[in-house]
């Protein structure tokens, strides 16, 4: 029987690429080479020269870089994340800390309740409270944004939701189902109610688009509703438009 040994640095140290068990880097270690792995938890300053390969968990409360793709079961990181490469993972990809991705990120989920930096992003269903950055697009099949993210590409996912700040900048949005709606705004002592800033889109396409505090040049929909705060160049409909006055410069009823 081959058993693989763990890897354990605790000090400063570097060793060298390979098969491992258990990763786990508490000090201040160097991997020369691809790094494959049954886990992986840094809690301290790690740096992987090449790939990594972990069949379960790759966990970072510490400071991680990686030059090359990180393949995982799953990802965490609570602290600070650099990967060169790609990352795909057949789970969950958490960032509660700050994740920076120089490649595309691909997982079956994707929650962002810190930071996250991405050239894009494919997975089943994304999730940002905290502060996404992505330089081209996003594939899912649920978006839910209550925090902040900058899209310059094309966000496309059958079900869109995204709560309305300045924070959110996306080219293009593209779904079956659309929502961009007034947060609920909870202040000291519930005696008053900041005022909500719109969220900026180029032009936004579903079945059922529906919104609220929204800033776009064109809207496309068969079911369009363009309520409070919104600024719409022109709405393109083919069932049915709601809108508030003074919200929409044109609207056009077109065919099906």
């Amino acid at each position: 029987m081959n058993e693989k040994m763990d890897m354990r640095i605790s000090g400063s140290s570097t060793m060298p690429g390979g098969e491992y068990d258990r990763v786990s880097i508490s000090g201040s270690g160097t991997v020369q080479g691809d790094l494959r792995c049954q886990s992986l938890s840094c809690s301290g300053s790690a740096r992987v020269q090449g790939d990594v390969d972990c069949a379960g968990e790759v966990r970072s409360s510490g400071s991680s870089k990686v030059t090359g793709s990180i393949t995982c079961e799953s990802l965490s990181c609570s602290g600070a994340v650099k990967c060169e490469g790609s990352i795909l993972s057949r789970g969950l990809i958490h960032s509660s800390g700050a994740m920076k991705v120089s490649g595309s990120l691909e997982g079956g989920e994707v929650d962002v309740s810190g930071g996250l930096e991405a050239a894009d992003i494919r997975c089943q269903e994304l999730r940002c409270s905290g502060a996404m950055n992505v330089s081209g697009g996003v594939e899912a099949e649920a978006v839910r944004i209550s925090g902040m993210a900058g899209i310059p590409g094309l966000l496309n996912a059958e079900t869109v939701e995204i709560a309305a700040n300045r924070g959110i900048r996306i080219g293009s949005i593209g779904g079956g189902s659309i929502r961009i709606y007034k947060p609920t705004q909870i202040s000291l002592l519930g005696l008053f109610h900041g005022s909500v800033s719109c969220a900026q889109a180029g032009d936004i396409e579903g079945d059922d688009v529906d919104l609220e505090y929204t800033q776009a040049d064109v809207v496309r929909g068969r079911r369009v509703r363009i309520g409070e705060g919104c600024s719409i160049g022109r709405v393109e409909y083919s069932e049915s438009l709601d809108a508030l006055p003074g919200t929409v410069g044109e609207a056009v009823q077109t065919g099906e």
